[in-house]
C-alpha cells in the first residue's frame, strides 16, 4: 500500500473508531429513522449490551489504529531501536 493510502486508512479508522465509542452513548442514538418508524426496534436500541458491543467496536477500530501507525513506523525505519 503506498504512503498516502496509509495515511487515509489510518485516519479513516481512527476516526470512525471514535465514533462507534462515543455515538450509542449520545442522545442521537435515539433519534434516528429507525427507531421513529420501527417501535419494535427501539427495544433492542435501548439495550446497553448493545450500546456496549459498538463501543467495543469502536475500541478495537481505534487500536488497529494504532496497530497501524506502529506498523507503519516500523516500514519506513521511523521507529527507535
Amino acid at each position: 500500500m503506498n504512503r498516502l493510502a496509509t495515511i487515509i486508512y489510518i485516519v479513516f479508522c481512527f476516526e470512525l473508531g471514535v465514533f462507534l465509542f462515543v455515538f450509542p452513548w449520545n442522545g442521537l442514538w435515539f433519534r434516528n429513522y429507525f427507531v421513529s418508524h420501527y417501535p419494535s426496534i427501539a427495544g433492542i436500541v435501548h439495550n446497553y449490551f448493545l450500546r456496549g458491543a459498538v463501543s467495543g467496536l469502536g475500541l478495537a477500530d481505534v487500536w488497529l489504529a494504532f496497530f497501524e501507525v506502529w506498523r507503519f513506523r516500523h516500514e519506513l525505519g521511523i521507529a527507535r531501536k
